[in-house]
């Protein structure tokens, strides 16, 4: 049904039977819920993973040698991707009649070409042909078929990333197949690749279900915020970051197939409490591990891991993990590990035996294989963008061994981060200095800090933003190591962490969770302001001492506003997943400085020297 010749969809358009969104953001520059996303993640405004969806994505910190990362989220991706974002899509359809969807409640689909915000209960059945965003708001229940084949636009241009997406926005999804016959969730491509849609997130609902479904080719797969969404008897597979992501969630995930995925198969972070992975089969991972998890309390039982060359089961940030009764085969003997302060039990469990524990209800029904791991060096999907483009140049990059991160600053003539996933000199994360010309770098030791996200220099001290911890540290550089001087909580703390910080010298601009205002802070954390801005940014966030950029919030991706949150400029992201910001200035202007996901199983550079060429809006 998706070569629909331009005849029918003409004929459709004149009859008023499809929804078409106005004034809708390019896919890619929407942010994910806080993740990846992202995508990355919050799903507004140009998504990473999580990135938004964490995903803010979205809900993902690269894999250092010895020790395993506590990492975030591809918002908004993501998930990022997008990445990414506790985000809304603002600007989307809501208010149309139900007669425009092509149906009337409590019937069957007329027609099958959908965009849009529900507006009632559906029923979804044969083949389904999504060319935007679909939401199903509070109150309405999305229904599918055994059967239905669900097929999403693919875009693979970074300017314009118009991608299909699925987002359960307080309302409930029932994707309930048979194991003869599944419920598809994959590209409209004819040769898709990950990434080429950017995945289902749901937000506030609790009796959302997917059994027997596969899901395929996605910059994310399944994303859960403040939910209780159960995944069972299905495939999750070729999806760029993680298959299933949560934050603040309780998630069933029980014989399910989850394999060839970019990052982690499953990943859960933000304070998730009575996860159940039970009964699953994991194999061929990308560059991540088959399950991590931060800050959550969590039961891994009679899983099946096999072919993970590393680490195939974190726990770091203080979660709980009750790991017992899973085999391994062609992983390492240590395929579990505690950290970051996290505790559990881990015995016992079979090692070297081939073979599920339980024999799942489902085949690998395969309709067009990817041919390669997300990650690998044949990936196909466009990490890195243009060198050069009407609205900005990369004058620079650096950065190569230190990964991708979520906190950067320039002050006095150097660039500084933290570094990912554990720490060389203390016992958490390093705090390190770098020469923006030659990359050279200087580590400092950190026992505190836990996952930065924003970093800012006032003149005479460093503050940065604990995702994880919920607060903003005040600290120096000691000789070798930080020393913390003061810290407070950020506001509305209950709701969760948040990324994107920055300073004008006198105050403090922390970034809300669902993007729609940045807080104006004094330095102990005292609200003065709450500036709304004219659409949803994502995690990244600098002053120049005349404007705010953001990443997200316009159509191309990175955007220019006025100290009271007017777009009045934008340019084009440099790669995927702009997850850091820092300004040089200089007499008649200056640098754009930012961390890029990229991929992130590369180790390539991935700190960015941006010049704006034209910021014009159009």
């Amino acid at each position: 049904m998706k070569y629909i010749s331009i005849f029918i969809v003409l004929a459709l358009l004149l009859g008023g039977c499809i929804e078409i969104p106005v004034g809708e953001m390019p896919e890619e520059h929407m942010p994910e819920e806080e993740m990846h996303e992202e995508m990355p993640p919050e799903d507004e405004m140009h998504e990473e993973v999580p990135w938004d969806e964490g995903p803010e994505g979205m809900p993902h910190e690269e894999m250092p040698e010895e020790m395993p990362p506590e990492e975030m989220p591809p918002e908004e991706i993501i998930r990022h991707i997008e990445e990414m974002p506790e985000e809304h899509e603002e600007g989307m359809p809501g208010d149309e009649d139900p007669d425009d969807m092509g149906h009337y409640e409590g019937e069957e689909l007329e027609y099958n070409v959908k965009s849009g915000t529900l507006t009632s209960d559906e029923y979804w059945e044969g083949e389904i042909y999504v060319d935007g965003t679909v939401i199903v708001p509070a109150g309405v229940t999305l229904t599918i078929a055994p059967g239905t084949r669900i097929e999403f636009k693919h875009d693979r241009n970074y300017k314009t990333f118009d991608r299909g997406r699925l987002t359960i926005d307080g309302g409930t999804i029932k994707a309930i197949g048979t194991s003869e016959d599944m419920i598809w969730f994959t590209s409209d491509a004819e040769d898709p690749i990950n990434g080429d849609w950017a995945g289902i997130t749901v937000k506030n609902s609790n009796n959302s279900e997917f059994r027997y479904v596969i899901i395929e080719f996605g910059v994310m797969g399944i994303m859960q915020f403040d939910s209780s969404v159960s995944v069972t008897d299905s495939i999750v597979r070729w999806i760029n970051a993680e298959g299933l992501y949560a934050e603040r969630s309780s998630p069933t995930f029980e014989r399910n197939l989850l394999y060839e995925n970019g990052y982690h198969e499953i990943a859960l972070e933000q304070f998730n409490t009575g996860v159940q992975i039970r009964h699953n089969t994991f194999h061929n991972g990308g560059g991540g591990w088959a399950i991590h998890t931060e800050k959550t309390e969590s039961n891994v039982e009679g899983n099946y891991f096999y072919n993970y060359p590393q680490l195939v089961v974190t726990a770091g940030m203080e979660s709980k993990m009750t790991a017992i009764g899973n085999r391994f085969y062609d992983t390492p003997s240590n395929a579990i590990r505690l950290n970051g302060g996290s505790t559990g039990v881990t015995t016992p469990n079979e090692y070297g035996v081939m073979g599920p524990i339980y024999q799942l209800d489902i085949q690998d029904v395969v309709d067009k294989s990817l041919g390669y791991i997300p990650g690998s060096p044949e990936d196909q999907f466009p990490y890195v963008y243009d060198e050069e483009d009407e609205t900005r140049r990369v004058v620079h990059k650096i950065g190569q061994d230190l990964k991708f991160g979520w906190a950067l600053e320039y002050a006095d003539g150097s660039l500084y981060r933290f570094s990912l996933g554990s720490g060389q000199v203390g016992q958490s994360l390093d705090f390190i200095k770098i020469n923006p010309e030659t990359g050279d770098y200087v580590r400092y030791g950190n026992d505190v800090i836990m996952n930065p996200r924003g970093l800012i220099y006032d003149g005479q001290h460093f503050y940065v933003n604990d995702f994880s911890l919920l607060k903003i540290y005040k600290f120096e550089i000691d000789g070798n190591y930080i020393k913390i001087l003061d810290s407070f909580d950020i506001p509305e703390k209950e709701k969760g962490g948040t990324m994107g910080m920055t300073s004008d010298g006198t105050f403090l601009y922390l970034r809300s969770r669902d993007g729609k205002k940045v807080y104006q802070l004094t330095k102990d954390g005292t609200v003065v302001e709450e500036i709304y801005f004219q659409n949803s940014i994502a995690q990244a966030i600098v002053w120049t001492g005349e404007h705010f950029w953001t990443f997200s919030g316009c159509p191309k991706g990175i955007c220019k506003w006025t100290k009271g949150g007017e777009l009045v400029g934008e340019v084009y992201p440099a790669a995927d997943g702009t997850w850091a910001m820092a300004w040089e200035p200089f007499e008649d202007g200056g640098y754009l400085w930012t961390i890029q996901r990229t991929c992130e199983n590369w180790n390539d550079p991935k700190i960015y020297k941006i010049e704006i060429l034209d910021d014009s809006l159009e």
